[in-house]
């Protein structure tokens, strides 16, 4: 979990169309866990929600996404990181398949989700608070 403690806080970012916030506990009991949200700027509304948790197992980390709640969680499996990065895959998954948390230089958080060949990639850039 040290490894991507630095995911611990919360974090917003806006765009003009939509304001998107996650707040990630600090590692404690082997996991981490977020809420997750984002509200469409024009009229105030909540465009979508989901938990997370990143946890140890096996020997690696985990990271579970559950979209509007939905269960049983999707799980992506640690593949690489470094002290700035970390990417979680699931390659059976439909979309997406791979999730990437990066630090950038400036101290906020890029978050990456891209599926495979000739899918969308989505990128949000988020502030810590």
């Amino acid at each position: 979990m040290a490894e991507v403690a630095w995911i611990g806080g919360t974090w917003v970012g806006a765009t003009a169309t939509a304001t998107t916030e996650e707040r990630w506990t600090p590692p404690a009991g082997g996991v981490m866990i977020a809420t997750a949200r984002t509200v469409r700027t024009a009229n105030n509304t909540m465009a979508s929600f989901e938990f997370l948790c990143i946890a140890e197992r096996d020997g690696s980390l985990v990271y579970q996404a559950m979209p509007g709640a939905r269960t049983p969680a999707t799980d992506f499996f640690l593949t690489s990181w470094t002290a700035d990065a970390a990417t979680f895959e699931n390659p059976a998954h439909d979309y997406p398949k791979k999730i990437r948390y990066a630090k950038l230089a400036d101290g906020s958080l890029e978050t990456v989700t891209s599926g495979g060949e000739g899918s969308r990639t989505i990128t949000v850039v988020l502030k810590k608070q």
